[in-house]
C-alpha cells in the first residue's frame, strides 16, 4: 500500500469515483465520505457515496446526504458504479467484511483503490494507496488533512467543514477523549475560520430525539444496567423486545455505552444488543485497558485502544455468561 499522497496526481483530470464506509455508518463515517464527496465533486469527479446498509436518520440533514445510495435497496445499480470506477476510497474501515454484503464486489473491483481510515491493523493488501493511522482522533480528521495538503487546499468550502466537524465531533466524545489532540483543535479553528456554525451541528446530532428512543435510554439504565464492582465494570444488556417496545431504529442505540463509563471508579463498559441476525458488542475503557485486544480475542471484534464492537452468533445468556467468565482473566488489569 503506497502512501495516499500519490493520489493527487491521479485527481487532475476527471475520474469515476466510488466512496464507501462501513455499514451503519455513524457521524465519522458518514462525515467522511460526504466531505470527501463534496471536494471531489469540486474538482470535476463524477463521485458517488454508497453505504452498505441504512444509516442513522439524525443524519439526514447533512449536505450530500440524500445523494447517498444505499446497497441494500439499490444493489444492481451500487455494483454497477463499483464496476465502473477508476477510484475507489473506502473511509472509516480498516478491512473489507466491515462492508458486509459489499465485501467481495469491493475485492474484486479492477480499480485503484484507496484506504483513509484510523483503526488499528488495516487489510493493506487490499488497497493501491492509503493513510492508516491509529492516532488519529477520526476519519474526518483525516480527510481534512488529505484536503488541505492537496494542490487543492483552497477547495475547502463550508459544506465539506460542516461534515468534516460531524465526525470529529462525534468520534472524540465532543472534545472529551483522549485522541482530542491539538491538531484536533487547529483543524476545528480552520473550520470555523471558514464560518461554520457548530451549534447547528450539536442540534442536529444531539437535541432530535424522538420520544421513545428516551423512554428507551431510560429504561436501559434503570433496568438493564448490572455493576461488577469487583472487576471495576458495567454491563449493560438489550434483549430485542425493548427494541421493538420503543421502536428503535438505526443509530437509536449510538452512544448509550458511553453512559457505563461515566459511574465512578469504572474502567470497562461492556453493551450489548440482540439483533435480529447476531448478537452486538460495544466496548469502552478508561486508561490502559486495551479494549481493540479484548474484543479481538474474545468476541470477534476490534477497533481502538479505548473504544472497540465485536458480534457473536450465540445467544444473548450465552453471551452475558462467557463475558462474565472472560473477565476473571482481566481481573488485575481492571483493578
Amino acid at each position: 500500500m503506497q502512501e495516499v499522497q500519490g493520489i493527487y496526481d491521479l485527481l487532475g483530470e476527471a475520474k469515476k469515483i466510488v466512496i464507501t464506509t462501513h455499514q451503519k455508518p455513524d457521524g465519522d463515517a458518514m462525515g467522511s465520505s460526504l466531505a470527501l464527496y463534496h471536494f471531489l465533486t469540486v474538482l470535476g469527479h463524477s463521485v458517488t457515496v454508497i453505504s452498505p446498509t441504512n444509516w442513522a436518520n439524525f443524519l439526514d440533514w447533512m449536505p450530500g446526504c440524500d445523494k447517498v445510495m444505499d446497497f441494500e435497496k439499490n444493489r444492481e445499480q451500487a455494483k454497477e458504479k463499483v464496476n465502473k470506477a477508476d477510484i475507489l476510497f473506502c473511509l472509516d474501515f480498516n478491512i473489507m467484511h466491515r462492508t458486509k454484503n459489499m465485501e467481495m464486489i469491493l475485492l474484486d473491483a479492477k480499480c485503484i483503490k484507496v484506504l483513509i481510515d484510523h483503526h488499528q491493523q488495516p487489510q493493506e493488501e487490499a488497497f493501491d494507496y492509503g493513510a492508516s493511522d491509529v492516532a488519529k482522533s477520526s476519519t474526518c480528521e483525516m480527510v481534512y488533512d488529505f484536503i488541505v495538503q492537496s494542490p487543492y487546499a483552497d477547495k475547502l468550502d463550508l459544506d465539506m467543514a460542516a461534515c468534516l466537524y460531524t465526525g470529529i465531533m462525534t468520534d472524540t466524545g465532543s472534545f472529551r477523549f483522549a485522541s482530542t489532540t491539538a491538531s484536533v483543535h487547529r483543524a476545528v479553528a480552520h473550520l470555523k475560520d471558514l464560518g461554520l456554525d457548530h451549534t447547528v451541528i450539536h442540534d442536529n446530532i444531539y437535541d432530535h430525539l424522538s420520544e421513545g428512543r428516551l423512554r428507551f435510554i431510560g429504561n436501559a439504565l434503570l433496568n438493564r444496567l448490572e455493576v461488577l464492582y469487583e472487576y471495576n465494570t458495567a454491563l449493560m444488556v438489550i434483549p430485542k423486545r425493548d427494541l421493538l417496545r420503543y421502536e428503535i431504529k438505526t443509530g437509536d442505540t449510538e452512544g448509550l455505552v458511553n453512559f457505563l463509563l461515566t459511574i465512578e471508579g469504572m474502567k470497562l463498559g461492556a453493551l450489548l444488543i440482540d439483533r435480529d441476525e447476531e448478537r452486538k458488542w460495544s466496548f469502552r475503557s478508561k486508561g490502559d485497558f486495551d479494549v481493540n485486544i479484548f474484543a479481538r480475542l474474545n468476541f470477534e471484534g476490534g477497533g481502538h485502544k479505548n473504544a472497540a464492537g465485536g458480534r457473536s452468533s450465540e445467544s444473548l445468556e450465552s453471551n452475558v455468561k462467557r463475558f462474565k467468565t472472560v473477565l476473571e482473566q482481566y481481573e488485575n488489569q481492571l483493578q
